[in-house]
């Protein structure tokens, strides 16, 4: 199969009981097919509130406020979409940091309710009818969700003003905890293989990647953050509250190792949309 990224040769990872897992040998990058018979994953009311209520209920405040540092460089009066925006908790959080000066769009799979600050759309970007460009376009925690990254991030592109500022934030692939998930599952040790490799994400971008995704559809990287996700948003595959705290534990330490080796589990790149 060819690599979605670099149109290089890729073979089967290792086996995953829901996705085939590919690698690219040229690349590198990592992306995957769910079996057939596994259905993907919906992203209903249950999506937000129960299966990754953690993620959702502890947003990255320190994320957002970074953001909004870069957002308040671009000129007034500012435009802002972000695109694949979940329960709107950024666009809140934006709301009140950058003010009225700044208008704040946002859209998703799943309802939310607008207000006099933020205009929510409901549907998939792309289909939807947007024919607005934005002068920021923010996505994040989305990309990986996508089957096609190519037409996904060409729209990210077409939605921004010529020079505009573009945020995508996904996972690394090359991060600490990545690279102990798939050297533990060498060694019969499976849980955090198969959860961070599970149906919930097709593609597992190294920075290196995402970088050229990004460049190739005309959004040029400035600048790569690598962070993790607050510790209180941990999600973890465990039975019990005693398990869960182990795992939450042992992926907390991770991180921590991870950050201070520059090897962090999230990565958001930068850019500015090309002219041409």
């Amino acid at each position: 199969m060819d690599c979605p990224i670099c149109g290089g040769t890729s073979r089967r990872d290792a086996p995953h009981p829901e996705v085939e897992l590919f690698r690219c040998m040229q690349c590198g990058h990592r992306f995957s097919r769910i079996k057939p018979g596994i259905s993907a994953e919906p992203y209903d009311p249950q999506y937000f509130q129960k299966t990754h209520r953690n993620w959702f209920a502890h947003p990255d405040l320190a994320l957002f406020e970074q953001i909004a540092r870069r957002a308040e460089r671009e000129p007034e009066p500012r435009s802002l979409i972000d695109v694949g925006c979940g329960n709107g908790n950024l666009l809140r959080y934006l709301a009140v940091r950058l003010g009225p000066k700044t208008a704040l769009v946002g859209i998703d799979l799943s309802a939310n309710k607008s207000t006099a600050n933020i205009e929510f759309i409901r549907g998939d970007v792309l289909s939807a009818a947007l024919d607005r460009q934005f002068s920021i376009v923010v996505s994040l925690a989305t990309i990986e969700h996508i089957s096609d990254v190519r037409s996904f991030t060409r729209r990210l592109r077409s939605l921004a003003k010529p020079n505009g500022l573009a945020i995508v934030m996904t996972l690394n692939d090359d991060s600490l905890l990545y690279r102990t998930a798939r050297l533990l599952n060498r060694v019969g040790i499976s849980i955090a293989f198969d959860r961070l490799y599970s149906r919930h994400h097709l593609h597992h971008f190294s920075r290196s990647s995402l970088s050229h995704l990004l460049a190739s559809e005309g959004l040029k990287p400035e600048a790569v953050i690598l962070h993790n996700a607050p510790f209180a948003a941990i999600d973890v595959p465990a039975s019990s509250p005693a398990g869960a705290a182990v795992l939450r534990l042992g992926v907390g330490a991770l991180n921590g190792l991870g950050q201070l080796s520059h090897k962090s589990y999230l990565q958001t790149v930068i850019c500015h949309r090309e002219q041409a």
